[in-house]
């Protein structure tokens, strides 16, 4: 198996390069790429402090913690029983078990675009056809439901979506979502649905998980998103497919043993009290509201870059008007003296566009003064001070 790197990940390595400081753990210039929500710190999560006689061991549960799954159950809106979740070790790690699972050479899989890189490399990595559908602006950032059906056969094992969507925002309705388990369904296809950001809706609507409404349903989350848990590294996989799920489980012991920390499940199982989530996440979507107020403004005076407002997570892919590509827009961006960091859309094979993200952990004075330095460049650009030409770069080229 040969995994090649992508330009996401590329681009990624770049601006940490030109932009985290590491010797003082932060970012040196302004980080407008943040999908995450308020980072929490151990106490507030633990008020009383992690338990002295905590043995540091594995759980002991191949499954994971049985009383953190029904916790899992009952936050996410689960209607299923604590048999048919996995904990796993994030929401990467349950996507790599479903899709390797599912996928045999010679398969073919739909895959939307813009979305997250994971299934598209495996895809490539297992000698999968990817089939890609495209999100739309025009749709709301979803796709044509008619298309997909059209792109379906006895050949596709699987369809991924990425739900709500990153980096667009984009939610589906249940309606939506009950149309594609019905196209995978004519030809018995799993359809893995990435439900990181489930949670973090603008209506306060919860986004439908593809586990309720399909037996092949395969849905994959973590607290990475929602609670900015990214260094916890535990996420979880569920599914009405039983055996699907062990057989998740007799995989992820070669790759990763069975049991997960005892530490981390000490942590999530606190933070997934439902209650206490709730209180979480409100108070995480009450700190971002700051942040997508500022871009929502910005969005709305301004000439040269548009969106389809996100409906739900910390993140938007608005469109600009301005001869560059985006690759070397943004690199020229994260220099002095922008030192603005964006993600530019031909990462996600959407020339013209960019990815920007608004979630709380970055400051507000942040986001207003990257979007300043935005405006400063386009200024520069349409005076002529910057030339269109191809951006100097150590890594790969766009």
């Amino acid at each position: 198996m040969e995994i090649q790197s992508q330009k996401l990940s590329d681009f990624f390595n770049v601006g940490r390069d030109r932009g985290w400081d590491i010797e003082k753990q932060r970012w040196t210039v302004h980080m407008l790429i943040n999908p995450e929500g308020l980072t929490f710190t151990l106490g507030e999560i633990l008020p009383g402090g992690i338990p002295l006689d905590l043995r540091l061991e594995k759980s002991g549960s191949r499954y994971g913690y049985p009383p953190l799954r029904e916790a899992i159950i009952r936050t996410q809106q689960y209607d299923l029983p604590v048999e048919n979740v996995l904990v796993t070790s994030g929401t990467q790690h349950s996507n790599f078990l479903a899709l390797m699972v599912a996928l045999r050479e010679g398969d073919e899989a739909i895959v939307e675009i813009p979305s997250w890189e994971q299934p598209r490399v495996l895809c490539q990595a297992l000698n999968v056809n990817a089939k890609i559908i495209r999100r739309r602006p025009e749709l709301g950032w979803k796709f044509d439901l008619d298309e997909m059906a059209s792109m379906a056969s006895p050949k596709v094992k699987v369809i991924y979506i990425c739900h709500p969507n990153n980096p667009t925002g984009a939610v589906l309705t249940a309606d939506e979502l009950k149309a594609v388990c019905e196209i995978a369904g004519r030809h018995g296809a799993y359809v893995i649905s990435d439900e990181i950001y489930k949670g973090l809706e603008w209506t306060g609507k919860p986004t439908p998980s593809v586990a309720n409404h399909y037996e092949r349903g395969v849905s994959t989350s973590s607290l990475s998103k929602t609670l900015g848990m990214g260094g916890l590294r535990l996420g979880w996989l569920a599914t009405q497919d039983r055996g699907f799920l062990e057989r998740c489980m007799e995989f992820k012991y070669y790759i990763s043993l069975h049991q997960q920390s005892r530490l981390d499940e000490t942590v999530a199982f606190a933070a997934l009290q439902p209650s206490r989530y709730r209180e979480l996440i409100d108070r995480t979507m009450k700190a971002a509201r700051v942040n997508f107020a500022i871009v929502s403004e910005w969005m709305a005076t301004h000439g040269t870059f548009h969106w389809v407002a996100p409906q739900g997570a910390f993140l938007s892919f608005p469109s600009y008007d301005l001869g560059i590509p985006s690759w070397d827009m943004c690199l020229r961006l994260l220099d002095a003296p922008y030192r603005t960091y964006l993600v530019p859309g031909s990462c996600y094979g959407y020339e013209g566009y960019v990815r920007l993200g608004f979630g709380p952990g970055t400051p507000a004075e942040t986001m207003r003064a990257g979007l300043d330095q935005i405006d400063r460049f386009v200024s520069d650009f349409k005076a002529g001070k910057i030339t269109a030409g191809p951006a100097v770069t150590s890594r790969r080229s766009a």
